[in-house]
């Protein structure tokens, strides 16, 4: 369906917000597409956030609810489920902390530029050498490696356009590598009134 999305997203022992947090979101997701896939990762809970996570996926449709029986970090939690993302456009949000509904909405829109690949949000800026360009041209590594997130940062939310990558349906853990074709350069401006902090740049012309 056009304009569908996945967003992926992982959650620990957050049993007092939890039930709030999603069905904010998932508001806020349906009044932008009329197709919403939203894909909870339960990265080892150790509090009710399991079981209410369970009530929520009964609840709506659109929820999926994966449980780690280890905690493997939010990163790993999110790349390892990429794989069931079924979105034309797909929302990664590799942190514990809330997601920004504002970008979500900067960010949703951009998907109309062709030439957009991924685009990052609430990032520092990264220079991207001749070698990484090499890697991305090849096979490359996975994305948290390309781009790393600076030491204690946040993962930021990012969003991925389906047609820019090949073997998505491949990627079933955190050390399966995604073939980027082509990315563009976008910055995105923080919400007004919240901390200035420099947008994402993305590698551009790469074939």
């Amino acid at each position: 369906m056009k304009d569908s999305l996945s967003i992926l997203f992982p959650v620990r022992d957050k049993q007092n917000i939890i039930e709030s947090r999603v069905e904010s979101l998932l508001e806020h997701l349906c009044e932008i597409s009329s197709s919403v896939q939203m894909i909870i990762i339960d990265d080892a809970s150790i509090d009710a956030t399991p079981e209410i996570l369970d009530d929520l996926r009964r609840k709506y449709p659109q929820i999926q609810v994966v449980r780690k029986q280890i905690a493997v970090g939010p990163t790993a939690a999110v790349e390892s489920n990429l794989y069931l993302a079924n979105g034309e456009f797909i929302f990664l949000h590799q942190s514990y902390e809330p997601i920004e509904l504002d970008e979500i909405r900067q960010l949703w829109g951009l998907r109309k530029d062709d030439q957009l690949v991924i685009a990052r949000a609430a990032t520092r800026v990264r220079k991207i050498d001749n070698q990484l360009l090499q890697r991305l041209q090849a096979w490359g590594r996975k994305l948290e490696e390309n781009w790393p997130a600076p030491k204690g940062a946040s993962g930021g939310l990012q969003m991925m356009k389906r047609t820019g990558v090949t073997s998505l349906s491949e990627v079933r853990d955190s050390l399966e590598e995604l073939e980027v074709t082509h990315q563009s350069h976008r910055r995105i401006s923080p919400p007004k009134g919240s901390k200035s902090r420099t947008g994402a740049v993305n590698p551009a012309n790469v074939t």
